[in-house]
């Protein structure tokens, strides 16, 4: 199977690349979506901060924070592990950010948005992002997705430089499809 994530995305931040390039040696090794487990001892210590782990629960789908970075923290003015994504996203901006969750899980496709970045924010940031589905080590299901923010807050809404005015997200599926791409907010 091919996949080639770094041909298929436009990614600035060689943390971003890193981190790709191992979930796709890890994905292309052994011809599914790695556990967090197989990753985590890998994830280079510049990275880590970057990094949140969601795992899908319940009917209706759920996402609750497992994980996440200092940089992640910085985001959301502390801690997010045992939220949920529907208690820290404004429900303006929730179907968008769970539609491409959901794309992410339920294709499985990897996502990678650039641009504007906690765009519902009164002040949102720019940056890129990259949610990677992983399989749950109990179980073997894809359930979980490992993702990464570079953004430009040095605090929440508090964005430096210039913020984009659109997002570009690009889906790269990992049954081969062809990837895609769409602009919005």
């Amino acid at each position: 199977m091919m996949l080639d994530i770094l041909a298929a995305t436009e990614i600035q931040d060689e943390r971003l690349s890193s981190l790709a390039t191992l979930w796709q040696s890890a994905f292309l090794k052994i011809g599914k979506p790695p556990t967090f487990e197989s990753l985590h001892g890998s994830i280079a210590a510049d990275t880590e901060p970057l990094t949140w782990l969601v795992e899908e629960r319940g009917t209706p789908r759920r996402f609750c924070y497992l994980s996440s970075g200092e940089h992640v923290r910085i985001a959301y003015g502390g801690s997010i592990v045992g939220r949920y994504l529907d208690e820290i996203v404004t429900r303006s901006a929730l179907p968008r950010v769970h539609g491409y969750f959901d794309i992410a899980l339920a294709r499985p496709a990897i996502v990678y948005i650039a641009g504007r970045i906690y765009a519902e924010a009164d002040r949102p940031a720019d940056g890129e992002r990259i949610l990677l589905p992983i399989a749950d080590a109990r179980n073997g299901r894809v359930n979980r997705l490992l993702g990464a923010t570079i953004h430009s807050w040095i605090a929440p809404n508090n964005p430096t430089g210039m913020v984009s005015t659109r997002q570009v997200r690009t889906f790269i599926p990992l049954d081969g499809a062809p990837p895609w791409s769409e602009t919005g907010l």
